[in-house]
């Protein structure tokens, strides 16, 4: 789920982060923050050598971020020094990222600079379709619920499928048909990640008051809080609610441990142990700014979290200590939203870049670091704003097209009769 978090991708002065305030132990995303809005403050300044100074800095914090290296190439362009700007280009394309550059006044002023044509050419290869004799579809799903996540519920051969705006859970059977799954409640707002532990008989939901759930809501309607459910899979009976504490009103993807632990990610990440009676805190927010998909690692020490802003890191599921995991040097990592593991690798649905993509990850033997990233689909019409899914019989199934660009940042409709979402198959190797 695409929260607050903004990939500055526009032009050199849209949109920067405010600073903020440098302590001794800055984590690299709060120094990246600030460095970023250094070097933006220093632009509007017209101190074009300090402005490239920060965002060089900024790039060392957190590499290959895509809004960064073309801040860095338009600025370079700006200043007069357009073999550095067409290097920023190139590093752009290898990360096989796109953007218009015929469109960019500032990038389109490089032609004829040494390099210039072969990285524009790069990015533009860059648009090939990836992956579409590997996917195919599982489910159409017409109205505009907004659907977020999936789940299959294998004791009854169906899927459940979770609806923001929709606020409930719908079932799925196997040639397509829907039935309701969740009653209406006006104490649930819109549903979103998914997780069934299959040997307790248990779906656990997450659902929050994000926008398109509660844009249009009366002023004396019931305001939805942010908790984790626990769901009685055979019928649908919530049987427990965790709430969030009163100030984090954020809650989003879910996954479940071997142990039977819950952890659901938000501004901060929680965890619900067996038999818990509440949400406990096991990193709080900052470290993160965005924290979305969640993997268990296969000796369970271990969750891999993607951060929508700063890429892929490794939290201890018992002492919370947070490392972000290294990537090959071309990588670019950030925008993940989904992440899923079948133990052996983890699939990233990664909204947050252009092109949208669903990235294979390979981790090394102590899933500390990303060894290898390999693009399994791409710049497909059936990919817009991809979620969360899950490993299903060899394939990735996923929510492929999720409605969420259909909605503006105040969760009213931008569109007003959207496509159906979509769930699909992706054939694994």
């Amino acid at each position: 789920m695409r929260l607050a978090a903004t990939i500055v991708v526009a032009g050199l002065l849209a949109g920067a982060a405010p600073g903020l305030a440098q302590e001794a132990a800055e984590s690299d995303v709060a120094a990246f923050q600030r460095l970023r809005a250094e070097g933006v403050a220093a632009a509007n300044a017209e101190d074009l050598a300090t402005a490239t100074a920060r965002l060089a800095e900024a790039d060392g914090r957190i590499p290959n971020h895509p809004g960064l290296m073309l801040m860095r190439a338009r600025l370079a362009a700006g200043a007069g020094q357009p073999e550095a700007a067409v290097a920023q280009l190139r590093r752009y394309a290898d990360a096989g990222l796109v953007v218009n550059i015929a469109g960019d006044a500032a990038l389109s002023s490089l032609a004829g600079t040494p390099g210039f044509e072969a990285a524009a050419a790069a990015i533009e290869a860059n648009r090939a379709p990836v992956g579409a004799d590997r996917m195919r579809p599982l489910a159409a799903v017409p109205g505009d619920g907004l659907v977020e996540s999936v789940a299959r519920d294998a004791a009854r051969g169906r899927w459940l499928v979770a609806l923001v705006r929709g606020r409930t859970i719908m079932a799925l059977d196997d040639a397509g048909e829907a039935t309701p799954f969740l009653a209406p409640d006006p104490g649930i707002g819109g549903v979103l990640g998914l997780a069934l532990d299959a040997r307790s008989g248990v779906l656990w939901a997450a659902t929050a008051p994000v926008p398109p759930a509660v844009h249009g809501l009366a002023g004396d309607a019931v305001r939805p809080r942010a908790a984790l459910l626990k769901i009685e899979a055979a019928s649908g009976r919530v049987l427990a609610r965790y709430p969030t504490p009163a100030d984090n009103e954020s809650l989003g993807d879910v996954t479940l441990a071997a142990d039977g632990t819950v952890h659901v990610a938000g501004g901060d990440l929680f965890h619900l142990r067996p038999g818990g009676e509440a949400l406990e805190v096991l990193l709080p927010a900052g470290v993160m700014r965005s924290p979305q998909g969640m993997a268990v690692t296969p000796d369970g020490a271990a969750l891999i979290v993607a951060d929508y802003s700063s890429g892929l890191w490794r939290v201890d599921r018992e002492s919370g200590e947070a490392t972000r995991l290294a990537a090959p040097a071309r990588a670019s990592l950030i925008g993940v939203d989904g992440l899923i593991s079948d133990g052996r690798a983890l699939y990233a649905l990664q909204n947050g870049v252009a092109p949208q993509r669903v990235l294979k990850l390979t981790p090394d033997a102590g899933w500390r670091r990303i060894e290898a990233v390999e693009v399994l689909a791409a710049n497909l019409p059936q990919v817009d704003e991809p979620t969360t899914g899950l490993v299903h019989e060899g394939e990735l199934v996923f929510v492929s097209r999720s409605q969420w660009s259909d909605f503006d940042g105040q969760g009213a409709l931008r569109t007003p009769h959207p496509e159906p979402a979509l769930i699909s198959r992706l054939r694994l190797d």
